[in-house]
């Protein structure tokens, strides 16, 4: 018999993407918004006793930073609240849980390099700090679950599933329209290519409850990190278009790069952000 997965954020553009690589597989549970509303405990409730799946992927949130920053209440209630029920639905019915966190968390720290799990955290923005709430209270209501902290993703443009705006994605528009663009030396964060994460994500069904750092690594500033993808899209000269900001983040430098040796250690590995980049641009659309 099949291992029944429910997908939280199914139509979403990581929750899509698992839908698609996994519908064979495994048997699916996708809700819609309707028919599973995070925002209502009882909902949740309800939605798990009757249909008990064995795993719950928990992707559903509000991931636009801008977004939650100028909406907290909204962010909190679905990011906090709604993992957080999602959780004690879980607890009540058996199921496993993996749920999305993000680097975002890291999102404040003063220290530089790869960093590790058990950093100390202040996250300046709202959406790190409700993933990071959402962390706390999940593990504290459901200690068995499992956590990813997620980069910032990215698939082709030319993709024919839901693109979010991601970094290939925005040099393409900026290219094609002629814009341009200035990005920050003094931030480091590292990029992943979404069908790593989903080919990665059956991997994670076994693994010991915690927090994971989820994605390829980096070493470059994001300007460098924005003038390699360029290059690697083969777009025109993008040092004339992709200029250097020098300016933001200058007073504590942004580093959100994560150090994946843990995960390493249960046998998932990441390319580097440039060697990914690099790879997703030497085929067409695939998931395999």
């Amino acid at each position: 018999m099949k291992k029944k997965i429910l997908i939280t954020g199914s139509s979403g553009f990581l929750g899509s993407r698992l839908a698609h690589y996994y519908k064979e597989k495994y048997d699916l549970l996708l809700p819609t918004h309707r028919e599973l509303n995070i925002s209502r405990e009882e909902a949740v409730k309800t939605y798990l006793e009757e249909h008990r799946p064995d795993v719950v992927i928990h992707c559903a949130a509000l991931s636009n930073t801008w977004y939650c920053e100028q909406h907290p209440d909204e962010s909190h209630r679905v990011n906090v609240q709604g993992s957080v029920r999602i959780a004690k639905a879980c607890k009540l019915t058996g199921a496993k849980l993996l749920f999305m966190s993000s680097d975002q968390v890291y999102n404040g720290t003063p220290q530089l390099g790869p960093l590790k799990e058990g950093v100390s955290l202040l996250p300046v923005n709202i959406y790190g700090q409700h993933k990071l709430e959402a962390e706390q209270r999940v593990q504290w209501n459901l200690p068995e679950s499992v956590g990813l902290r997620l980069t910032w993703m990215y698939d082709l443009p030319d993709s024919p599933m839901k693109l979010n705006s991601n970094l290939l994605v925005n040099l393409r528009k900026a290219n094609n329209e002629g814009i341009t663009i200035h990005v920050a030396t003094h931030e480091y964060r590292g990029v992943t290519y979404v069908w790593e994460v989903v080919k990665q994500m059956e991997k994670t069904l076994s693994l010991p409850r915690g927090i994971y750092n989820f994605g390829s690594g980096n070493t470059l500033n994001s300007h460098a990190l924005h003038l390699k993808a360029a290059q690697l899209m083969g777009l025109k000269e993008p040092s004339e278009w992709i200029l250097p900001d020098n300016n933001r983040f200058s007073e504590q430098t942004r580093n959100l790069t994560m150090d994946c040796a843990l995960i390493e250690k249960q046998g998932i590995h990441f390319q580097d952000s440039v060697e990914g980049i690099k790879e997703a641009m030497q085929r067409p659309f695939r998931t395999v």
